[in-house]
């Protein structure tokens, strides 16, 4: 009998797919016994183990988590950085060090994970965020930073008990699992926190349910604005400030300071050369990302909420901008769209060919943007929208799918 053919990393991603009847079923039974079989470092419970920063937010996770991976390698250590979702490739989810890791080590994981889940049915991300706490657990890292996919108390990145806890903003997001009440929100992200371990936050703007959450485990609490923050002049956390002039990365100040603040708990020192160079360092594609296309200035961002949405128009301001939007039938496009209009200039609509994508027309409609145009790609937007240049910016944003599309049009 012909051998079978082996898996490719992306028939193993096209299977993951398929397994699961609901693409997001929240909770961490089945993840706990498939985690049981593959004996996985979940818990602080004596035995030696990696350092563990789990960050969740509605907003800010993206650059908190990479401002971590690069303190932690600045210090020497070595380091896991789990995040979702991707713009390009799977493998960008699963970062070791200064790289992902590779197709080969991830469907290793991947057997490894089938082999140990028997007839327990897991989720895309279920499935891919056990993969990853394998190939991180067979690297022997000393620092694992895993954002949380999805709320907190339930995501599957909450399986593993953190040493430190990072809530960075609380927001209206993914309504359809996490409802719209503010307080509820706040309290499903607060559910990483651990009894007796540090909590660091993001903002100072978050609900009081994420406060009684620290209360109620005890947990040492850091304000944003107490001890770590931003002033005129300065970036600060514990045992430290840093000129904000010399701070040259594009990413948000805000979770910068939030990450010191969480590293600072790490048993890893840094110089404060070593800590403006690791700042330095952070880039992110995606996260007002500037392009250009001949002499046409082009930003790229992966907002596609509300909170997302003012932050950008906070930032953005001064300009008119032809803005480039597509986005997922399931956001607050409402919501999004008032948030950006005190900047936009002109609307480009686009399809979003995805699953959970929506098309421009139903786009314009769900937006009342009567006078906006629509086209069948983020592509043929972008064309549009470069067309006639008369010196405005363009901004594409809306989802992470957007952004995808899009630097694959401007590469």
């Amino acid at each position: 009998m012909p051998r079978q053919p082996e898996r490719t990393l992306d028939d193993w991603l096209a299977y993951l797919e398929r397994i699961h009847g609901q693409a997001i079923d929240l909770g961490l039974d089945r993840l706990a016994r498939v985690a049981q079989h593959l004996d996985l470092p979940l818990n602080r419970d004596g035995r030696d183990r990696p350092f563990v920063i789990t960050v969740a937010g509605t907003n800010g996770k993206g650059s908190t988590c990479e401002t971590l991976r690069q303190l932690g390698l600045a210090a020497g250590a070595r380091v896991g950085l789990y995040s979702s979702p991707h713009l390009h490739r799977f493998n960008e989810r699963v970062v070791i060090d200064r790289a992902p890791v590779s197709d080969e080590d991830l469907i290793r994981a991947f057997e490894q994970v089938e082999q140990a889940r028997g007839d327990i049915s897991l989720t895309y991300f279920e499935f891919t965020t056990l993969a990853a706490f394998v190939v991180f657990q067979q690297a022997d890292l000393d620092l694992w930073v895993l954002e949380v996919g999805l709320g907190g108390r339930l995501d599957a990145v909450n399986l593993v008990d953190c040493d430190v806890a990072v809530v960075t903003t609380v927001d209206r997001d993914h309504q359809a699992f996490l409802g719209d009440d503010i307080n509820i929100i706040g309290r499903e992200k607060a559910g990483i926190f651990r009894p007796g371990q540090p909590a660091v936050l993001g903002s100072p703007d978050l609900p009081e349910t994420v406060f009684q959450a620290a209360e109620n485990l005890n947990c040492p609490l850091y304000r944003f604005g107490d001890e770590h923050g931003l002033s005129d002049d300065a970036l600060r956390w514990r045992g430290g400030t840093l000129d904000r002039g010399r701070i040259t990365a594009s990413v948000p100040l805000q979770n910068q300071a939030t990450a010191l603040q969480a590293f600072s708990f790490t048993p890893f020192t840094l110089t404060s050369d070593q800590t403006l160079a690791a700042l330095n360092r952070v880039q992110l594609p995606g996260r007002l990302q500037t392009l250009y296309r001949g002499d046409q200035r082009i930003v790229l961002d992966v907002g596609h909420n509300p909170h997302a949405a003012r932050y950008l128009a906070d930032r953005l301001k001064g300009e008119s901008w032809r803005i480039v939007l597509a986005m997922l039938a399931d956001k607050d496009i409402p919501g999004v769209v008032d948030a950006l209009t005190p900047i936009a200039e002109t609307w480009f609509l686009a399809n979003l060919d995805v699953p959970r994508g929506l098309d421009a027309r139903t786009l314009r409609d769900r937006a009342t943007l009567t006078g906006a145009q629509c086209y069948d790609s983020v592509a043929a937007a972008i064309d549009a929208a470069c067309a006639d240049p008369d010196g405005r910016p363009i901004l594409i944003c809306g989802s992470f799918f957007t952004v995808s599309e899009a630097l694959d049009a401007l590469a």
